[in-house]
């Protein structure tokens, strides 16, 4: 959220944001304005974007956590990356290139199909507990300074799941 209102902000210094007047959807059911996607949608079901990033671990940078997301606009403003407590978590290799990451091992199938990995060898089975506390690099510099405040950690969440992505939500 910090990211969006510096992002406007600077529109506003540059004289890019004006204030003006908009025709908008209207639901008289609801008694409420229509969002542009709730509009064109038109309520049907749509693929969202979804992206997998890596962040490498500070204690060995040969070592990444792989995150989903379905908000990648969200992500210069990373400060956390979520798994669940209690379900395990799998360190692979990649045999084709050596490298090394971290996912649910409920999601595993997924991590393979998506990131292409054809042969790979799991070298460690943990439970997400285990990964909380962990540090990370962030794929954007913009808040180092909060690295005092504990961010680029891992945290416990229970709202991951199994069902989709990598089981570590960024």
């Amino acid at each position: 959220m910090e990211s969006v209102w510096w992002a406007f902000s600077e529109m506003y210094k540059k004289g890019l944001v004006y204030r003006g007047t908009k025709i908008m959807p209207f639901s008289t059911a609801c008694n409420t304005v229509l969002s542009n996607f709730e509009a064109g949608s038109n309520y049907k079901d749509v693929s969202d974007p979804a992206v997998i990033v890596t962040f490498p671990t500070l204690k060995d940078p040969n070592v990444a956590f792989i995150a989903w997301t379905t908000t990648p606009w969200t992500l210069p403003s990373n400060l956390a990356l979520a798994v669940n407590p209690k379900l395990d978590y799998v360190k692979i290799k990649d045999e084709s290139n050596g490298k090394i990451y971290w996912c649910m091992n409920e999601r595993l199938q997924y991590v393979l199909k998506q990131c292409k990995i054809a042969k790979h060898t799991v070298l460690e089975t943990l439970k997400g507990e285990a990964l909380c506390g962990t540090e990370y690099e962030p794929i954007f510099n913009y808040f180092n300074e909060r690295k005092a405040q504990k961010c680029f950690t891992v945290i416990s969440a229970n709202y991951v799941s199994t069902d989709a992505g990598t089981g570590i939500v960024h």
